[in-house]
């Protein structure tokens, strides 16, 4: 009979590759958990609030955001909180009243916590189309 003696130096290598391979993948797995894809895709609406609030201009405001609503629904995400209400305001100050209303009934569609808000901007634009529709009080007669 012969006796096999195990060097302890290689047990302990052995075992020290082994935890460093299982930490390893679970490090990867951990890391690759937190690359969860995000819920919204956010396009340019930083940029267009940067254009719309920062440097004044419109224009980019008005071509970032219709890029960033046209990209989500392009890519099946949802468009983030406040980009429809932002486009309805800017809607609102070019004269079409009526499409800055959808867009406000939009984001309280897709935001629910919204709904007091958009409810009010909407039921102000109605106000104020139905008070600039109504002829001035005594029927315009000068008297």
């Amino acid at each position: 009979m012969s006796v096999v003696i195990a060097n302890p130096y290689h047990a302990r290598r052995s075992a020290t590759r082994g935890l460093l391979l299982a930490m390893a993948v679970a490090i990867g797995a951990f890391a690759s958990g937190c690359a969860t894809p995000s819920l919204y895709n956010w396009g340019r609406y930083e940029e267009s609030l940067q254009a719309s609030y920062v440097t004044h201009t419109e224009a980019s405001s008005w071509s970032d955001l219709e890029a960033t609503i046209t990209s989500a629904q392009q890519t099946g995400r949802r468009i983030p909180p406040g980009v429809c209400a932002e486009y309805g305001f800017l809607l609102y100050k070019r004269g079409q009243r009526e499409r800055a209303i959808e867009y406000f009934q939009r984001e309280a569609q897709l935001f629910p916590e919204s709904k007091p808000l958009m409810d009010r901007l909407a039921a102000k634009v109605r106000e104020q189309a139905s008070a600039e529709a109504q002829p001035p009080a005594g029927g315009g007669k000068l008297q």
